[in-house]
């Protein structure tokens, strides 16, 4: 479990400021949003966000048998229904460094899976996971956070994990090609995004930050590179509702 560091909040900086990559600063923020996240989250994907993870799960390969599924910046378990969806009765372990996302996670965990997820509080980047011993890596919404050097850690970190013959599926919201269309999305989730955070009782400066994160993440170009300079990776790229999302899925060789 890595360590809670104690250090004071950074500042919110102006609305096109590069935003902070460090862990204690991400981890404070989520720490901040766990209560609404669950909400705020489908406005932030514009309503797509149940369908995007749904999607997410069908990009790995189904099975009746059981598999060890490790689900990365997991927050408060949004995925974990897709994941019993698609995987029947898999063996799922849930990793988030926030720990109000985990608290929730826990009564999540209790209330609809009878306690079966196995939750971790600890750094995805940093994880305590043995070598090739989980089936199946997924993630939704997580990778906007990272800077690229981090990026390429995580994507390290994927190739470690996962057995020969495994597979892991990745998802996040991104700025889409279309000059109009991504004006417009920058736009919602600048103002309207923040206004919502408002009208569902949470900090409307938490929701300018994911704003931040999104327009440094562009594209998710950078996401892309760090998987495929991994040698151990089967990468493939998929840009849904006109690469609003962005998905990169594929196998360990």
């Amino acid at each position: 479990m890595t360590e809670i560091s104690h250090r004071p909040a950074v500042a919110i900086a102006s609305p096109d400021a590069a935003p902070p990559y460090d862990a204690g600063d991400v981890r404070r923020l989520f720490d901040r949003m766990a209560t609404s996240y669950d909400r705020m989250n489908v406005a932030l994907s514009l309503g797509f966000a149940t369908l995007w993870r749904r999607q997410l799960l069908r990009l790995v390969g189904a099975t009746g048998s059981p598999r060890r599924v490790l689900d990365l910046m997991s927050g408060r378990g949004e995925t974990w229904t897709e994941i019993e969806r698609r995987l029947p009765q898999a063996e799922i372990t849930a990793v988030d460094f926030s720990a109000q996302m985990m608290a929730h996670a826990e009564t999540r965990s209790r209330a609809r899976f009878g306690g079966r997820v196995r939750l971790r509080q600890e750094d995805a980047l940093n994880g305590t996971a043995e070598r090739a011993s989980f089936d199946v890596v997924v993630s939704a919404y997580g990778l906007k956070t990272f800077d690229a050097p981090q990026l390429e850690r995580l994507a390290s970190e994927v190739a470690r994990v996962l057995r020969p013959g495994g597979s892991f599926a990745f998802i996040d919201v991104t700025e889409p090609a279309c000059r109009a269309l991504r004006i417009a999305y920058l736009a919602y989730l600048r103002w309207i995004v923040p206004l919502a955070a408002v009208l569902l009782l949470s900090d409307p400066a938490e929701y300018r930050m994911l704003h931040r994160y999104l327009a440094g993440f562009g594209d998710g170009s950078r996401a892309v590179e760090a998987f495929r300079s991994q040698p151990g990776l089967h990468v493939e790229v998929r840009r849904l509702f006109f690469g609003c999302a962005t998905s990169i899925s594929g196998r360990r060789t």
